[in-house]
């Protein structure tokens, strides 16, 4: 029963959020609870074997992967922070937002424990496009714009991602990740399965050359929708790498070195174009992106070979807890006043620093011990020593960059009354970054005493200091150059949408037949057919009843029902 509660639990609170007067306000109640049976899964310890629902799909499993708890558990509380947030902040809430806002934290939730290629990629679906009304939530013309390029990179990640699973499956003859990750383990690394996995998933992870959507999507988002963005589901790509790549079992030399390429110049990439930017989300997005492509690194190291995953699957799960927590918390932090008369103003300022100190890797956090795992993986990796050079640096780009936002964040701050619900929201996230370091040896290899060590203490501290330093004696010079060279460069997304319109508007000037007399092409005659008044009477007819919100409601529940009834069953029968 758990394991049905923990996944789909937000569709019973969505539903709820759909009923009329009193309904809306349960709904919202239920929003605060839907991820707490996953998060209670996850840390209780006794749901290590899974269930298998033998008449959801086609015998549906649900259980942990090696990794899978640690994921379970960072993003579960990245929900939970901000499902406060968004149920009962002073902010316009709407039932749209809400409903949408639980389909992709049931997407989200569900996708991570999924053990098969099809419930996996249905999880990963409802997430992909149930994210687009929370981005588009305001209805204003950047965000339509951020909208419209987001759906289009998630088409194009989602066909390269079903192209992906159908060839593992194919080549594997089962749908399960146990007998995919056996198969994968023998294909050549050269097999095009592995490029269309690496750049379906790469698109959702925001990966370099494929981040386009990122910074125009976060931002353009509400507060809450932004924390769950960056803090969870940018981690389903990582999470997809990690479930169909065959790690621990082969040698992927050539995508060893890809991805380290990819990652490193992710993380310098994210740094440059953050410095040359002023408003506090959009920093933030381009910090999301220099922190994927650490995790992007890491996990090329543990490519590399064979033997190093032992010690690379840690050091990225440190790594992805961390930045979940983190990131999802400074989102949360662009909500709130930092310009507060009270007492309590400067406790408040200093907890704020926290999570973007865990970021930089500074001492007696969960981030140096994350650090401390991936120089000893990557000094083995492609690179060799080089490595622990790139990992420092990294360390001073993100203190920059994180100092930026701060300065950044201070003087876009106003003045304004305390909200309840989003400090509450905000004060949970620090806590749980705050006891990350000393809690996660549950999961993972217990490294609290390499915290109090000296040398690691030095080791976290020089490039935070270094980093502030830096941003206080060069930052006008910083700022100037970084939008210099990111000006330079062509924003990719803006051209391809430009040559879009305007082989669009070429099609359009073409002549069916090629002949001077017909003067009305196809897509003229699409047009009158569209527009033509049957046609208008019947869409706008249809289009009326289906924003009832009883009768989409109806539907819904009948839906929810089903499904929870076919998962119910295949637990009986398991």
């Amino acid at each position: 029963m758990i394991w049905i509660l923990a996944v789909f639990f937000p569709l019973v609170a969505a539903f709820f959020c759909l009923l009329p007067g009193k309904g809306f306000l349960s709904g919202r109640l239920l929003m605060v609870c839907a991820p707490l049976p996953a998060l209670f899964m996850a840390l209780s310890g006794q749901h290590d074997q899974g269930i298998e629902l033998n008449n959801f799909l086609l015998q549906s499993r649900l259980g942990f992967t090696p990794w899978g708890r640690e994921l379970l558990t960072a993003i579960s509380i990245v929900w939970a922070g901000s499902s406060i947030y968004a149920a009962f902040g002073r902010w316009n809430l709407t039932r749209s937002f809400a409903v949408m806002f639980l389909l992709s934290m049931c997407g989200n939730l569900g996708l991570i424990v999924s053990l098969d290629a099809i419930s996996f990629y249905l999880f990963f679906a409802l997430m992909t496009f149930s994210s687009y009304p929370l981005i588009i939530h305001s209805r204003e013309e950047h965000t339509i714009r951020a909208g419209r390029i987001y759906l289009i990179m998630a088409v194009l990640g989602e066909g390269l991602l079903l192209a992906g699973l159908m060839t593992s499956v194919a080549l594997t003859g089962s749908h399960y990740f146990s007998d995919i990750h056996l198969t994968m383990a023998t294909v050549p690394e050269t097999h095009p399965v592995f490029a269309m996995l690496f750049a379906g998933f790469g698109i959702k992870a925001g990966l370099v050359f494929l981040h386009f959507w990122l910074p125009l999507a976060h931002p353009a988002a509400p507060v809450p929708a932004s924390a769950v963005l960056s803090g969870a589901m940018i981690k389903a790509g990582l999470a997809g790498w990690m479930f169909f790549f065959p790690l621990g079992m082969a040698d992927f030399g050539l995508w060893a070195i890809i991805l380290s390429v990819m990652g490193i110049t992710g993380t310098f990439w994210g740094v440059l174009a953050g410095m040359a930017e002023t408003r506090p989300k959009v920093i933030l997005a381009f910090s999301s992106i220099s922190q994927m492509g650490l995790m992007t690194f890491c996990f090329g190291q543990g490519l590399f070979m064979e033997s190093l995953w032992v010690m690379a699957g840690p050091a990225m799960v440190y790594l992805i807890m961390n930045h979940a927590l983190c990131k999802a918390t400074l989102f949360l932090q662009t909500g709130i006043s930092m310009r507060i008369s009270s007492g309590y103003a400067g406790l408040i300022k200093v907890l704020s620093i926290i999570p973007a100190l865990s970021l930089a890797g500074a001492p007696f956090t969960a981030g140096i011990q994350a650090k401390y795992l991936l120089k000893d993986v990557a000094g083995q990796g492609p690179f060799g020593s080089i490595s622990s050079w790139i990992l420092s640096l990294s360390s001073v780009l993100t203190t920059i960059l994180l100092t930026h936002f701060f300065s950044c964040l201070e003087k876009t701050s106003i003045s304004g009354k305390s909200d309840a619900a989003k400090y509450s929201s905000w004060l949970v996230m620090i806590l749980t970054v705050l006891v990350l370091p000393f809690t996660i040896h549950h999961f993972q290899p217990d490294l609290r005493p390499y915290l109090l060590n000296s040398s690691t203490v030095i080791s976290g501290l020089w490039p935070v200091i270094s980093g502030i330093a830096i941003y206080i004696f060069f930052s006008r010079f910083i700022s100037r150059k970084a939008a210099r060279t990111v000006n330079a460069l062509p924003v990719l997304a803006e051209l391809l949408e430009k040559a879009w319109y305007h082989l669009n508007s070429r099609i359009r000037q073409s002549r069916v037949l090629g002949s001077e007399q017909v003067s009305m092409n196809f897509s003229q005659y699409t047009d009158m057919i569209i527009s033509s008044r049957l046609a208008v009477k019947i869409s706008r007819g249809l289009e009326k009843k289906f924003y009832s919100w009883t009768v989409f409601g109806l539907f819904f529940m009948v839906s929810i029902l089903f499904f929870i009834f076919l998962a119910w069953i295949g637990q009986f029968n398991s």
